[in-house]
């Protein structure tokens, strides 16, 4: 299999687990953390290389290290290694226009994971779900959930 079937693979894969019900920190959504956190143009980005987040809350910083580790082990699974990237980045678009069935309550958002390698291979691949933005006292945790990650995402 070729750089880019790999990519587009680690990609997918990627954005799938990020619009999954399977995706939380703490106990909580992430979605709905990033959803809270998002700047005024209801986007935040995770650099997966640079490890970085924009914006850098607590909760976006916590969720690239996860995707980042996520994607270097699909990374290792089809044989490509970490240093072969050149970028690595999630883009979650919340209140995104979306015209397919609402099979959720919340507001639509888009998750987009772009790839590329330093042998210029780009590849991305994108997944829609909604979700609400996390309120303090709306949303209870998922059991046995760390209190200590709970408390530092406020």
């Amino acid at each position: 299999m070729g750089i880019n079937k790999k990519l587009k693979h680690a990609a997918a894969g990627l954005a799938s687990s990020f619009v999954s019900r399977n995706n939380d920190v703490g106990g909580y959504w992430a979605p709905g953390l990033l959803y809270r956190d998002a700047a005024a143009g209801l986007t935040v980005q995770l650099r997966l290389t640079d490890r970085t987040a924009a914006p850098a809350t607590p909760a976006a910083m916590l969720v690239m290290r996860n995707y980042a580790e996520f994607l270097r082990r699909a990374l290792r699974k089809h044989g490509v290694d970490w240093e072969e990237l050149a970028l690595a980045t999630v883009d979650v678009r919340f209140n995104a226009p979306h015209t397919g069935p609402r099979l959720a309550c919340g507001e639509p958002f888009t998750c987009t994971v772009s790839l590329a390698s330093k042998a210029d291979s780009a590849v991305s691949a994108s997944a829609t779900s909604y979700c609400q933005r996390y309120e303090a006292g709306r949303f209870t945790a998922r059991g046995g959930s760390d209190a200590s990650v709970i408390a530092a995402l406020g």
